[in-house]
């Protein structure tokens, strides 16, 4: 190995999903890429939502001819061989346009193989832009991120959704988890007798097997405290609907013994609609409209660490997550 190799490090790789289309997550990923890059970040997009990607539409580029689907294909050896650069410095794409209806459902072992090239890629951070609903495809690329970000808005169907997506995951990780210490078994026949051993939520089945094999259980539970997702809630009209991460925060903590965070709120904004309608993104074509304001706040706390740029004001997006 290489001196260079040796000091290469891996990229931060960011997953944002929401159980439900139209939430905003694709201008939502495509802005905190947008937003990272402008800090001196070398970042990557990966459209993933291999059903309806439209980040090179968002970007204002044309359809690609490189894309996704060709190293699913094995027309292209790797990402590196489908990247594509932007108008904006310091950030490229890695498209999903043009994909096979059955690229929507890859095979597990192409699968793991793009996830762990994404963690091969030459970039400090690498933005992940997930299809909607909770298929084994969309729930893997949010369980390998080291950053997981739930985009949801105040709509009682979004807010369903949300919930749904984040049970999914949860189990799709406990699943694996369950299988890596080989307590698989184990897990199924509490299940089956759920009812009489009164298991009612992820926290009494981890109980239950802990009573029959604590070595098993504190080693899940370990995996378990790893699974971190954040809540971002998009497309606030009243003041009361900023205590919606609040309010998902504690059910999860209830329901699953799981302690996610959240990342803040945005205001609703008609200049989203009208810079995707433009073929542009947002913090380009309305820099100083409140999305564009509050976005870039959140990327300012997101990238902070890292010395780099001159976030401005918190504003909202700090994360108010409670009732103002």
């Amino acid at each position: 190995m290489t001196e260079a190799q040796a000091e290469k490090k891996q990229p931060r790789i960011w997953a944002v999903g929401g159980g439900k289309g139209g939430v905003g997550k694709s201008v939502i990923t495509v802005s905190l890429a947008i937003a990272a890059a402008r800090r001196q970040r070398r970042c990557i997009l990966i459209d993933a939502d291999l059903g309806g990607a439209n980040l090179h539409t968002l970007l204002g580029m044309p359809p690609p001819s490189a894309k996704l689907a060709d190293v699913f294909l094995r027309r292209a050896a790797g990402l590196e061989e489908v990247l594509l650069p932007t108008e904006i410095e310091h950030l490229q794409l890695v498209s999903g346009a043009g994909s096979l209806l059955d690229m929507a459902n890859p095979h597990h072992a192409q699968k793991v193989k793009i996830i762990r090239q994404i963690f091969t890629l030459d970039a400090d951070e690498v933005f992940i832009d997930l299809g909607a609903g909770s298929s084994f495809t969309v729930l893997d690329f949010f369980l390998a991120a080291s950053e997981a970000i739930m985009v949801v808005t105040p709509q009682p169907t979004s807010v369903e959704n949300a919930y749904h997506f984040i049970k999914a995951a949860y189990f799709r990780r406990l699943k694996q988890a369950l299988g890596r210490v080989g307590a698989t078994g184990l897990a199924n026949r509490a299940m089956e007798e759920k009812v009489a051993r009164g298991i009612r939520t992820p926290r009494d089945l981890l109980a239950e097997i802990g009573r029959a094999n604590p070595a098993a259980a504190l080693a899940v539970a370990g995996e378990m405290e790893n699974f971190t997702p954040r809540i971002l809630v998009n497309q606030v009209r009243r003041a009361e609907e900023a205590g919606l991460g609040t309010q998902m925060m504690e059910a999860c903590r209830d329901f699953f013994g799981l302690e996610i965070g959240c990342l803040g709120t945005l205001r609703f904004d008609e200049k989203v609609l009208a810079a995707v309608q433009s073929r542009r993104p947002v913090l380009l074509a309305y820099p100083q409209s409140a999305f564009a304001v509050e976005l870039d706040a959140l990327a300012g706390r997101l990238f902070a660490h890292h010395g780099v740029g001159h976030p401005l004001p918190l504003h909202r997006a700090q994360g108010a997550c409670h009732d103002r």
